[in-house]
């Protein structure tokens, strides 16, 4: 009888590393979300266009849109106007994006029908709403 006891009550070293391992892991994980929740100032969305490379393809042009969320705080259905200036006309198009995380990017594309030249390409956000 106090042979089986014994045998059921030993662990060997493995079983002791993984849990001490696992332990600390545990404790770091929940210290460093506690840290960010109470030292991370709350920022409202901060949204900058950065507009990227320009393609063509079946006659229109395609122009690369990347929105990063700078800000603390998610935004949801962003709106940004991307106009482009010249003769004879100047042209608009609009890019909404349905989520974008705090910290994080999002790309599309906006289409022209004639070739834009960035210096020509203006951008600006419209709006967008805080969930």
């Amino acid at each position: 009888m106090k042979k089986n006891k014994d045998k059921q009550e030993k662990k060997n070293w493995l079983e002791w590393t993984i849990t001490i391992i696992s332990g600390i892991l545990v404790v770091f994980t929940f210290g460093f979300l506690l840290y960010q929740m109470i030292d991370e100032e709350q920022t409202p969305p901060d949204i900058v266009v950065v507009l990227g490379e320009v393609s063509e393809k079946d006659g229109a042009y395609s122009v690369l849109i990347k929105a990063t969320n700078a800000g603390n705080e998610t935004a949801e259905n962003v709106l940004i106007e991307i106009v482009l200036r010249g003769e004879p006309e100047e042209e608009r198009s609009q890019m909404n994006f349905a989520y974008l995380p705090r910290k994080a990017s999002a790309n599309g594309y906006v289409i022209f029908s004639r070739k834009p030249e960035t210096k020509d390409l203006e951008t600006r956000v419209l709006g967008y709403t805080i969930p």
